[in-house]
């Protein structure tokens, strides 16, 4: 079961942007090892969308990457970050194994 929750600064700060997520998984092949990389937000459309399940959550569209959607996640949240006035959306609750 995948449940995602959105922190209330980082939901104003989709809306603001115009309403619309993804999360997007880096997924690497053909390597010696299988790394679990953190998965990123980006604020928009993905160019893709068949590659992703929609959510809406608290009137945000939200792009699931569907190797995301699929995995066994107890609770992932999208929360905002603000570094030097820099804001960008983060990942929490993901757990690198």
């Amino acid at each position: 079961m995948f449940y995602l929750k959105i922190t209330k600064a980082a939901k104003e700060y989709i809306l603001k942007k115009g309403g619309n997520v993804y999360i997007k998984y880096h997924d690497i092949q053909n390597c010696c090892i299988e790394p679990n990389l953190t998965p990123e937000v980006f604020i928009g459309i993905p160019r893709n969308k068949e590659k992703y399940y929609i959510l809406s959550v608290d009137s945000i569209n939200i792009y699931v990457d569907r190797i995301i959607y699929e995995r066994e996640i107890e609770e992932v949240i999208i929360d905002l970050k603000n570094i030097f006035g820099i804001k960008y959306l983060v990942i929490d609750g993901w757990k690198v194994i």
